[in-house]
């Protein structure tokens, strides 16, 4: 497995390229753009025009090809949702005038679950409502299926393991010379080997569904107003046809403990029995695989999860 190629192209490069699409598509000139947030693979842009829709968000893809796999992820996910998901306005490939890729999709009102930490201080009542529609929602698209696993664009697996097996023996091979490089520490890797070896334990049970995912459903992801009323879903991450409990760990990150959005979804919906040690197992090759993929990773996230790692195989008598 290898890094992803990024484009070196600096925030303040980034907007005159957002200032030149928007004022050539919208026929407007001197469009007030202003950076809101980015992180590995791109750059987050609110845009204000004097023409309808007068408000958008323009992303700069930093990753060749991610915003037609975005784009379809939104478009797809959209088609089909509880929750409300961004309109793509529409996308712009890479080319002589403008070196990147972007998406200009509608702005949504509100503020992600996880910088506004007035949030966590509300309501035991008011985050159990926001926790069961972000379920409710996540579980309606798990209910979508298709007869293969894999892509949006192009699945084209049996089953699920067909997929993922290979996949997180890559991530492990591939963390496997960044520990020898002093990149990753002992006691991930040593989880990451002691869990690899149980893998045919772990995934035993039967994988019956090719299930819709969102692929980041974290708090950072959520968008809603002061009260939690929930405004939108944003930023899907390779959506895919997969294990459904493959979206589940990512409820648990940053501050989704807080909302209780793992537990509300195991309470109201049917999981694996081993769905505590699949999802500890997921969320620890998934960091490794940012890491992988960006040569950045989040410290926090992926010390919590190879300390719950741990303690899931402990606790099965694994290690």
């Amino acid at each position: 497995m290898k890094q992803k190629v990024i484009k070196d192209y600096s925030k303040e490069q980034t907007q005159n390229f957002v200032n030149t699409i928007i004022s050539k598509h919208y026929a407007c000139e001197k469009p007030s753009v202003k950076y809101i947030g980015g992180g590995s693979f791109g750059y987050v842009y609110k845009v204000e025009i004097p023409v309808s829709p007068y408000k958008l968000i323009v992303k700069a893809c930093r990753v060749s090809g991610m915003h037609i796999s975005e784009a379809n992820a939104l478009n797809l996910l959209g088609n089909d949702t509880l929750i409300h998901i961004p309109t793509v306005y529409f996308t712009v490939d890479a080319g002589d005038e403008i070196p990147m890729d972007f998406i200009v999709e509608e702005y949504v009102n509100g503020t992600d679950c996880f910088t506004d930490f007035k949030k966590l201080f509300l309501t035991k009542r008011t985050k159990q409502k926001f926790a069961n529609n972000i379920v409710d929602a996540l579980a309606h698209w798990h209910s979508i299926t298709n007869e293969k696993f894999g892509s949006i664009d192009n699945p084209e697996f049996d089953s699920w393991l067909d997929f993922y097996n290979p996949y997180a023996k890559d991530i492990l091979d591939t963390a496997l010379k960044m520990h020898t490089d002093g990149k990753i520490n002992d006691k991930t890797i040593k989880v990451m080997q002691t869990a690899w070896k149980n893998f045919d334990y772990i995934f035993s049970e039967p994988i019956e569904h090719a299930s819709l995912i969102h692929g980041d459903l974290n708090v950072m992801n959520v968008m809603s107003d002061s009260k939690l009323n929930i405004t939108a879903i944003i930023d899907p991450l390779e959506c895919r046809w997969a294990d459904k409990e493959y979206d589940l760990f990512q409820l648990r990150n940053l501050t989704g403990e807080s909302f209780k959005l793992y537990d509300t979804y195991k309470t109201k919906y049917p999981v694996s029995k081993n769905v505590d040690l699949k999802c500890s197992f997921y969320a620890v090759y998934h960091e490794i695989y940012c890491f992988i993929s960006s040569g950045r990773h989040t410290e926090f996230v992926l010390k919590s999860a190879v300390k719950r790692l741990n303690k899931e195989l402990n606790k099965a008598g694994l290690c």
